[in-house]
């Protein structure tokens, strides 16, 4: 195998065990949608299209319409859904390669109208409904007016209907998701009255998937959790004190290898700024990795690496392509040596969670923010 200096493994293992789980907990025949905008949650587009699929996946989601072309390229029968904002000059794209758009407003709906006459081939769309999260999506109030512009325009077929949920991570208290499910169904309801029945109605992504069956409808949204990784530790406390037999295992480990091994004495200031002094004459490795990778700088000082079976700590500042680990504790290292960023390493582990408490962020934006150009490896 060709040898990298900073890489990510993806296990199609986990990542199929996940499906897996995930999959058994689905009410009816609710359809497996997976989510891999941001490359995957920065597990590589291509890499988790091809596991889900081999994993019986046939319904994929990302952000933008060249991801869409990218897939339905791979797979020329799957549903393939944009999540995100498209352009007016790419609804023509998605019309000729079968791409469901989401839209929300008058403008989108006229547009989609407006092309598809051209080319005598109706748009596939997702109408979003608002309904507490206060990003896209068609107000309640205005689900009515849109129905009948709907109704209006032939060259529109509404696939489906979706919504997305604001705070159902909180499950001490779904009070507000409760809420935002009860205005979705009053949406679909008014569609219903104009004659309007989306065969494909989704709402439900991790948690719920996983905590509130009654959300799952005809087909889930699947992100983070097939990952491997849980959309908050509140939710995954909740699924063991409720027995809930649902069992994640994360599918990503990211490393990078030693590029340099120094000895220096106690007193020598280590990075940027001089804001590490060694407290100890010790011995300290560069790694060719920093926060043009994804490796964000408010790491350093704080976050450890895995390296032999040892966890080693960040010394310094982390730089644009290289951060230094303590070492000195760790016996036998060479040149180019394998180190964890993130992953398991024997009986130690490196968690997207701890990176997010370091980092004071979630785990979501620390695998998503894993350069793109990195290799992805199925293992």
């Amino acid at each position: 195998m060709k040898s990298y200096r900073t890489w990510v493994e993806v296990s199609e293992r986990a990542l199929s065990h996940n499906i897996t789980s995930l999959r058994s907990l689905l009410e009816g025949d609710a359809r497996f949608c997976a989510v891999i905008k941001a490359n995957a949650y920065g597990h590589g587009l291509l890499e988790v299209a091809n596991i889900a699929s081999r994993s019986g996946v046939d319904a994929f989601a990302v952000d933008q319409i060249d991801d869409a072309l990218l897939l339905r390229e791979r797979f020329p029968s799957a549903l393939v859904l944009v999540l995100g904002y498209t352009m007016f000059d790419r609804y023509l794209e998605a019309i000729k390669h079968d791409i469901h758009l989401t839209l929300y407003d008058k403008e989108g709906i006229e547009h989609a109208e407006k092309v598809s006459r051209e080319v005598a081939k109706p748009l596939s769309i997702h109408l979003k409904i608002e309904t507490g999260t206060s990003r896209q999506g068609v107000l309640l109030e205005e689900v009515d007016d849109i129905a009948r512009l709907v109704s209006r325009c032939g060259g529109v077929s509404i696939e489906g209907v979706s919504t997305h949920f604001a705070n159902i991570e909180d499950s001490a208290n779904p009070e507000f998701a409760t809420l935002q499910f009860s205005r979705f169904q009053t949406a679909i309801e008014t569609l219903a009255a104009h004659n309007i029945h989306p065969q494909i109605q989704h709402c439900a992504c991790s948690a719920a998937i996983i905590l509130y069956p009654q959300t799952h409808l005809s087909m889930i949204r699947a992100g983070v959790s097939m990952y491997g990784l849980w959309s908050s530790s509140l939710v995954q406390t909740t699924v063991r004190n409720l027995g809930v037999s649902c069992d994640l295992q994360p599918a990503l480990t990211w490393k990078t290898r030693i590029a340099q091994i120094k000895s220096l004495p106690m007193g020598t200031p280590v990075g940027y700024g001089l804001t590490e002094v060694l407290k100890r004459s010790g011995r300290i490795a560069v790694l060719p990795v920093g926060y043009f990778d994804g490796y964000d700088r408010l790491l350093s000082s704080k976050a450890e690496v895995l390296i032999k079976g040892y966890r080693c700590k960040i010394i310094g500042r982390i730089c644009m392509n290289m951060m230094m680990v303590d070492v000195s504790h760790v016996p036998q290292l060479q040149k180019e040596d394998e180190v964890i960023l993130l992953g398991t390493d024997g009986r130690h582990r490196v968690t997207a969670d701890e990176l997010a408490m370091h980092a004071g962020t979630i785990n979501y934006e620390i695998v998503t923010r894993i350069n793109s150009s990195l290799p992805r490896i199925v293992v």
